[in-house]
């Protein structure tokens, strides 16, 4: 292991020779950062993100500065969908190895949650000093938070519509992700998903790249083809043939113009017993069983972007293995407690592929019987972190899923949930089976009351924060920021 190093150098970062008065600068920033964090969290504001704008009032550069230290730098997590429980899985992998790993634990993903994070990680000191910081990143701060740390790493999970109020076309959401590529450090890497042709493209040009992705075609169906987003070849044009998919546009795929063909990838699923939720992977030259973290196929990809990382880091096999077992979910990420002697499955839900791919999980995972044993929750918000535009619920395959889940009652809320009441009418549920309460914390109480055995609570981002807090304030479940 390399030693701590005795002090940090910043005149790397801004050619100042002054390096008492960018100590200084940065230590006065740091303490007034962790200072609002805790007044914030005191007075319930939650404080994940007015931390970091506090430290760049007073130093600009104090997400440079904070990553300066750090033994191996900086490895950022983007993509559409996965990127907290990949990064939860990721740094539980390499601190089961020894890695004394800092992450935003919070979810605050934009560069102000970065340096939120960075700034109160340090303990008694004013950076932190640790191996890594492995940093869950919006794929919008993806090029500004390159260009401040200049990572040593980018892993990129998968591209899907999401928040086009915001984002804008899919497009640019690869744009603005290559564009963080670009900047990494000299001896810098990618972890790639190769069965998305979104992400696989970026490798073009690359360096060193890790590609991951399923090679059996066991996974394969035909659910929710209709959000597919890569149909073309990134490079020529020409249609994409598929060999086949798995799920959406993520499969095996070529194009007959170019030539461009889904990389071989290094780290791959090769064979999985349905029976016991045992892998078969292939890393590099070398394979291993290990367990299925996670239910959901979707999340098999989170699991391998984690693994494939935390190889590439050069973390033991066995040890990779024997972490799974114990792995617990990150907050509100198929995450469950117990409610009155209910179990609660909390699965966060934000677009039209990665609701449809929790609900083929709890079709999955909930056997249909003559009196279902499970109602639902559905949660729709329309903050700014949700996407204010929700016509995104129509692209949601409901028509196909919902006679499939065995849930015998739904319950919508939220600041949407007649919206969603309306989408789920055109999508043939019973009016008399829908309740709608907007009111969240009463609509839990009455989903828990009705259950049988289990609550399926989907909710979108703000309204999964403040269900866990009804949670966590009756002891159901731990706060996010303890783990």
């Amino acid at each position: 292991m390399v030693p701590l190093p005795q002090e940090t150098d910043y005149s790397w970062v801004d050619g100042s020779d002054d390096l008492t008065l960018s100590r200084l600068r940065l230590a006065v920033a740091v303490g007034l950062a962790r200072l609002a964090g805790w007044v914030s969290r005191l007075v319930g504001w939650g404080g994940s993100s007015l931390p970091g704008q506090v430290a760049r009032a007073i130093d600009p550069l104090a997400l440079r500065h904070l990553t300066a230290g750090l033994r191996r730098g900086v490895v950022l997590v983007t993509g559409t969908n996965g990127k907290t429980t990949t990064v939860a899985l990721a740094q539980h992998l390499l601190r089961r190895s020894g890695w004394d790993v800092v992450h935003n634990r919070t979810g605050a993903n934009l560069v102000l949650g970065l340096t939120a994070s960075l700034a109160q990680a340090g303990g008694r000191n004013v950076v932190p000093h640790a191996d890594l910081a492995l940093l869950e990143t919006d794929e919008a701060s993806v090029p500004r938070a390159a260009a401040e740390i200049r990572p040593r790493g980018l892993v990129v999970t998968n591209f899907f519509r999401d928040q086009l109020d915001r984002y804008g076309e899919l497009s640019h959401t690869v744009e603005l992700v290559g564009r963080g590529l670009g900047a990494l450090a000299e001896d810098g890497w990618a972890i790639l998903n190769a069965d998305d042709p979104n992400v696989a493209r970026l490798g073009s040009g690359l360096g060193r790249i890790v590609y991951y992705g399923v090679d059996r075609e066991a996974f394969a169906t035909q659910a929710g083809l209709e959000t597919g987003d890569a149909r073309n070849c990134p490079f020529c044009g020409r249609p994409l043939i598929y060999t086949f998919r798995l799920y959406a546009h993520v499969g095996h795929y070529r194009c007959e113009g170019c030539g461009w063909r889904r990389p071989d990838p290094e780290v791959a699923v090769e064979y999985w017993d349905p029976g016991s939720k045992q892998l078969r992977v292939r890393f590099g030259a070398a394979g291993a069983s290990v367990p299925w973290a996670l239910p959901g196929l979707y999340n098999l990809y989170n699991q391998l972007a984690a693994m494939a990382l935390a190889w590439h880091l050069g973390t033991d096999l066995a040890v990779v293995a024997s972490a799974l077992k114990d792995f617990r979910p990150a907050f509100g990420r198929m995450e469950r407690a117990m409610v009155s002697g209910k179990e609660v499955w909390i699965a966060l839900v934000k677009n039209p592929t990665g609701f449809n791919q929790v609900l083929a999980t709890l079709a999955e995972e909930e056997t249909p019987q003559a009196e279902p044993r499970a109602v639902g929750l559905i949660a729709i918000n329309d903050d700014y972190a949700d996407g204010r535009d929700v016509s995104w619920l129509w692209d949601v395959d409901f028509e196909r899923w919902l006679p499939e889940v065995a849930v015998s009652r739904w319950w919508v809320s939220g600041r949407r949930a007649w919206d969603m009441a309306v989408r789920m009418k055109y999508a043939g549920w019973a009016p008399d089976q829908l309740h709608v309460e907007p009111d969240l914390a009463r609509a839990l109480n009455e989903a828990v009351a009705a259950a049988p055995e289990r609550v399926f609570v989907l909710p979108t981002y703000t309204a999964m924060l403040s269900l866990r807090r009804k949670l966590t304030d009756i002891g159901a479940v731990r706060h996010f920021r303890e783990g």
